[in-house]
């Protein structure tokens, strides 16, 4: 503020000069006014003194609301270094103009942000601040006023008053009356403005009456309320900017007393929450809690003992409110201290969070979709890396997501998928298409798999492709059906094949043998898409070509000789059995001789048989590999193709015979007709074998049974003891005859499969064994113990489950006398089969019994110690053997026995 001027001169060298020039009046008038003027004096130095006192009063206060607000304002940024937010709050309090400088500080006194371009300002109001929260010190909040205007204003009213006073003593002679009233009066009413100033009365103002210097003092006194009027609301102007600035940052403020009821509430808190103000006031925060719908009402506990224990919290979501006005709003608080340290409450912000909590919500059902999906789900970067994959897909692969993440896709390719698939795959995806399809991948275990996929893109909002996403299922299981499904239509379809060519060969015209055979290798060498075939004629360790038909490169010709041992042919006759090699050159028969010399890679043959002997062999052979392995359906095509062959050629022979007995013809006549009847006689019989071993057989044995019976009957009880042990021998004998004759059927029966084989699970086999045999279980007291899993394996369920039968059977029936029955049944993998064995605790078998045991109808006990008739084992053994497996015994339980088989792995 600029000096009034005016002022420019010193009353007291005016005083100085006028008392050289004192009359004895001037004297007294002087005196007068010297009293008047120590009488003025202390009113002016009082009312100075209160104006003062009442302006620095107010200004110190609205200091120390400032410091609190700011401090409010900047506690939370303080405990978390927010330089940025201290730098704001300290840019919007020196605009305000009243502070002159304001300084943040830490715990150790270091400097956080201030601005102290008007430290250097002399009389400053300084107020300092600590920022303490639950009893930590996270630093000081130092801020400075100024109020030099304040001091401008009372020196100038000050000095205002000083020439009003010289003034008025120079005038006090002539008009002291007059000054004496019209001062106090004047005077009087600036104490009394200057009271209400000091009481806070801000507007107060001194009437101006007149233009002396009196009313330039009231004038002065005026401009001084006008100036400390303005200080004061230009701080609650700052005031309100502080809170507008805190509010910005949250929807609301709140702050509760020490029992942590709500006192107070900044305006957003009706709009951000949706409640009354007037409803939440007094209330404990998590009264307003929407219970019905929180969901972890127990976070609440944790919550409270956090309070209790008077700890800074953050981001702590709740709902409030009900029903459909119901809200998701994250709070923050920090506790309240009063000067002497004592809690006096928190204080804090909330922001209402409804909508980012619904995305939230979705995104975590989206996410728990994804992890608990059945199929997996891939996540690549555009370049295909692989950002994120489901629990599915490391269930399939057998990878962790660790170890994924950052690869690509070609981690589980198997090599098998086609690399024109893969390019389709990119090209597609790329063009911002989805492609489907199926591919052939690998686990970490290195077992491939199937799956069939869906890949698409996925677009930002300006179109490009940010990632790839591929949903994949493992079809592997329908796969292998369908593999399987479409081996067995090809193997169905080759041996349709197979009877249609047959039947061609059986339908060929009846020429001349030769021609006839030479026809069927040609059909035969048609349907196995075999170039050669060759019917051989084989006399010691010479093999001759008697009909072949080969393409004119093959070097071969009827009558054509070679050693047998350099054919292939020498393996058929030593096996006696269809020879059947794809590949030559991966089989163990590389080095046979016959490739050495004419690289044939693919052969397959069998034996004529003629008359009962050895004729040739008839066999397709090239110098490719084949295109398969050779299946049963071929197999069977050749060894049915070679009895035909020896039909024709012993057809041949016998019409060869008859020409040459066609001179003795006439007279070998009858006996050729007696010839034909007893074949047919002997047909006739072997036709009703079967029907006389199971009927005709066992009738005359049921008569023998039944009459010695009714002979016992008729004989009654004065048979001697000896005819009665006679009859016994006799019945029994029919009964172990009738048996004998049964298990005999059924050993012919064993191995002969109403159907074919199939994938058959040995736990079903072995509880259809046990059940039929709990009453012989039961009445042993055994225990029987299924000790390991029971796979599955190819094979006739019926025999199956004989099998089992009459092992775990001979296991109760030859059980030892001297303690109880234990069975146990185990199954282990070895290779490509399963050993599967059956181990009791019974009689034993000694070792050099064991492989006589499984011939039929060896007893190795007494006959009256044990029923049966010694045929179970050689059943098993037939039944085992039709399973392509094998049998044997070792020892069993404390020196019982242990029979072991083994079948093949499906």
């Amino acid at each position: 503020m600029e000096r009034c001027p005016g002022l420019g001169h010193s009353p007291v060298g005016t005083m100085a000069e006028a008392e050289g020039r004192m009359t004895f009046r001037s004297r007294t008038i002087a005196g007068i006014a010297l009293l008047q003027l120590v009488v003025l004096g202390v009113i002016l130095f009082i009312t100075v003194g209160a104006m003062k006192e009442s302006g620095r009063y107010e200004i110190n206060r609205r200091a120390d609301v400032t410091l609190r607000l700011i401090t409010a304002s900047a506690k939370d940024a303080m405990i978390s270094k927010d330089f940025a937010t201290l730098d704001a709050i300290v840019s919007e309090a020196r605009a305000t103009g009243s502070v002159a400088y304001l300084r943040f500080a830490d715990e150790s006194g270091n400097v956080l942000s201030e601005d102290k371009t008007g430290a250097a300002v002399p009389g400053l109001a300084e107020r300092r601040q600590r920022v303490i929260v639950a009893g930590n010190d996270f630093g000081s909040v130092q801020l400075g006023i100024d109020y030099q205007s304040l001091d401008n204003a009372v020196y100038n009213t000050s000095r205002l008053s000083t020439a009003i006073a010289v003034i008025g003593l120079a005038l006090t002679a002539l008009f002291s009356w007059f000054l004496g009233s019209y001062l106090t009066r004047q005077l009087e009413a600036l104490r009394l403005a200057g009271a209400r100033l000091a009481a806070g009365e801000l507007d107060t103002r001194v009437p101006i009456t007149g233009k002396d210097e009196l009313a330039e003092t009231a004038m002065a006194f005026n401009s001084m309320a006008e100036k400390l009027q303005e200080v004061v609301r230009t701080l609650s102007q700052n005031e309100a900017s502080l809170r507008t600035f805190s509010e910005a940052s949250s929807d609301w403020y709140w702050e509760t007393d020490k029992d942590h009821r709500i006192t107070w509430l900044s305006p957003g808190f009706a709009e951000a929450a949706r409640i009354d103000p007037c409803l939440a006031m007094g209330k404990l925060y998590w009264e307003l809690s929407a219970r019905s719908t929180d969901k972890d009402l127990s976070s609440w506990k944790a919550h409270r003992d956090e309070l209790a224990s008077h700890r800074k919290f953050r981001d702590y979501r709740y709902w409030i409110g009900k029903d459909k006005t119901a809200q998701w709003i994250s709070i923050s608080g920090a506790p309240r201290y009063d000067d002497s340290g004592i809690f006096v409450g928190y204080c804090g912000s909330g922001t209402n969070i409804t909508a980012q909590a619904e995305i939230a919500m979705q995104l975590r059902l989206f996410s728990r979709i994804v992890d608990q999906s059945p199929v997996s789900v891939v996540i690549t970067d555009p370049d295909g890396k692989i950002q994120y994959v489901n629990p599915r897909f490391a269930e399939v692969t057998g990878y962790d997501q660790a170890e994924v993440v950052g690869m690509t896709p070609r981690l589980v390719a198997s090599g098998e998928t086609p690399s024109a698939l893969y390019d389709e795959l990119w090209r597609t995806i790329k063009n911002k298409r989805h492609w489907q399809g199926e591919l052939r991948n690998k686990r970490k275990t290195g077992q491939r798999y199937w799956e069939q996929a869906i890949i698409f893109p996925v677009l930002d909002d300006s179109g490009d492709i940010v990632q790839f996403v591929g949903i994949k299922e493992d079809i592997t299981a329908r796969k292998d059906v369908e593999i399987v499904l479409a081996e067995r239509t090809r193997m169905v379809q080759r041996h349709y094949e197979s009877l249609r060519a047959l039947s061609d060969v059986a339908a060929l015209p009846h020429i001349n043998a030769a021609e006839q055979l030479t026809e069927a290798l040609v059909l035969g060498a048609r349907h196995l898409a075999l170039p050669i075939g060759i019917i051989s004629r084989i006399e010691g360790d010479t093999y001759t070509v008697r009909h072949h038909d080969a393409p004119p490169s093959a070097p071969l010709h009827d009558g054509q000789v070679f050693e047998l041992g350099n054919t292939y042919c020498a393996l058929t006759i030593s096996t006696n059995d269809v020879v059947a090699i794809a590949h030559m050159a991966k089989s163990r028969h590389a080095g046979h001789p016959c490739y050495q010399a004419f690289g044939l890679e693919a052969y397959i043959g069998a034996t004529i048989t003629v008359r009962g002997q050895t004729f040739g062999t008839i066999n397709f052979s090239s110098p490719d590999p084949y295109a398969r392995e050779f299946d049963d359906g071929d197999i069977e095509f050749v060894r049915l193709l070679a009895r035909w062959a020896g039909a024709v050629l012993e057809r041949d022979l016998a019409n060869q015979d008859i020409l040459a007995a066609k001179d003795i013809a006439e007279a070998a006549r009858g006996n050729l007709a007696v010839q034909a009847r007893k074949l047919a006689e002997i047909n006739a019989e072997l036709e009703q074998f079967a029907y006389v071993a199971s009927h005709d057989l066992r009738q005359p044995l049921r008569m023998v049974s039944s009459y010695l019976g009714l002979i016992s009957k008729r004989l009654g009880t004065e048979t001697d003891d000896e005819i009665k042990e006679f009859f016994a021998f006799a019945m029994n004998g029919a009964k172990r005859m009738d048996r004998m004759i049964l298990d005999l059927l059924e050993y012919s029966r064993t191995g002969r499969h109403d159907s074919s084989f199939q994938l058959t699970p040995l736990a079903d086999v072995v509880s259809a064994a046990l059940a039929n045999l709990e009453v012989a279980i039961a009445e042993a007291g055994a225990v029987v113990e299924i000790i390991d899993e029971m796979p599955s394996a190819q094979g006739s369920p019926t025999e199956l489950e004989r099998l089992f039968q009459n092992l775990v059977g001979n296991a109760i029936k030859y059980r030892a006398p001297d303690r109880p029955v234990r069975v146990q049944i185990t199954c282990r993998p070895d290779g490509h089969e399963w050993l599967i064995a059956i181990r009791d605790n019974g009689i034993g078998i000694s070792p050099e019994d064991r492989e006589r045991a499984f011939k039929i109808f060896q007893r190795l006990v007494a006959q009256d110690a044990y029923e049966g008739t010694g045929i179970g084992l050689a059943v098993c053994r037939k039944i085992v053997e039709s399973h392509e497996g094998r049998i044997w015994i070792e020892d069993g339980l404390n020196g019982g026995t242990a029979v072991c088989f083994s079948l093949p792995k499906s």
